[in-house]
């Protein structure tokens, strides 16, 4: 009964979960990358490595477990690039996406600064080889062999983003053009228009010589497969960064709340956040981790980098 339950739940999966990475990250608010391609190179003073880990669902059998490595920075004056790797665990089922971004901003004003930015991605989706070892395997689905093979798919989002002196906001269009290449009837979706999108809001308020930092956060998320909900968080710092905490609160998909600690050393900065469910499948998991792991290092100014020459005029 358990081996069925998890099949049930894996097929399942696996005609639903396709291009959630958007909803499925709490911690965006680091790595602004996993929702909107227009943030790479906002930061125009620094590179940006990020790791980002989550397990949803703790101690329940089959659990998302999801991993996302990503890099973004400026070149140039106003140009900035990233790309991002992303797995993803769920059951037997596993997804596999390589994206790469490319963003350019002017600056209105002094006070005033806005991004375009567009993102490539391709993804794969596949049952995991072990589905064919059950005893509920028919070698005639051909459904489930297919699925074994791998579904593959090109997809695209494009992105807007703005800062205005301690405020940000942006707006994401994810999921443009889905191309799946193998054909297999039924799950072509008609998201090649701009029903899905991605609002989010915040800024960075330092207080008292920058010793105290708040960082409130709000997302509208309406994307593939995923209930609309909204995300609310907010971050403080203390003494530069050396104590970070916060709270975390998401209503759709999924009521739930949690907290989050960090701390920065230098170049490097260490999240862990935790939240749970308000509703009763709380009673089967035991809540879900999320560490963001972040290293950012200086640009280097060469020949190749104009924004010194504008500077100096």
């Amino acid at each position: 009964m358990k081996n069925l339950l998890i099949l049930v739940a894996g097929l399942f999966l696996l005609q639903t979960a396709s291009a959630q990475e958007e909803a499925i990250f709490r911690q965006y608010f680091l790595n602004p990358m996993l929702v909107n391609p227009a943030t790479v190179g906002a930061d125009r003073e620094h590179h940006n490595l990020s790791m980002n880990l989550r397990t949803a669902f703790s101690s329940f059998p089959g659990s998302p477990k999801t991993y996302a490595l990503s890099y973004n920075g400026p070149i140039g004056k106003q140009v900035g690039i990233g790309g991002m790797i992303f797995s993803e665990n769920i059951a037997d089922i596993t997804r596999f996406s390589g994206q790469i971004a490319y963003s350019m901003g002017i600056e209105i004003n002094e006070d005033l600064k806005v991004r375009a930015g567009l993102s490539l991605e391709y993804q794969r989706m596949a049952l995991s080889n072990s589905v064919m070892d059950t005893d509920l395997f028919d070698p005639g689905d051909m459904t489930t062999i297919d699925n074994i093979n791998g579904r593959k798919f090109f997809d695209t989002s494009l992105g807007l983003y703005g800062e205005y002196k301690d405020i940000y906001f942006g707006y994401a269009a994810p999921n443009l053009i889905r191309t799946v290449t193998d054909e297999i009837e039924g799950l072509e979706d008609d998201g090649g228009n701009f029903k899905y999108f991605i609002l989010q809001a915040g800024g960075r308020f330092a207080i008292n010589d920058n010793k105290v930092k708040l960082e409130p956060s709000i997302i509208l998320r309406n994307v593939r497969n995923v209930d609309t909900h909204v995300d609310v968080s907010m971050m403080a710092s203390f003494l530069n960064e050396q104590f970070i905490t916060g709270a975390l609160f998401r209503a759709g998909a999924g009521n739930s709340v949690g907290f989050l600690l960090g701390t920065k050393y230098n170049t490097l900065k260490f999240i862990y956040s935790y939240d749970i469910l308000i509703d009763d499948f709380q009673r089967y998991n035991g809540g879900s981790h999320e560490i963001t792991v972040g290293f950012e290092f200086g640009r280097k100014e060469g020949s190749f980098d104009r924004s010194r020459k504008y500077r100096d005029k």
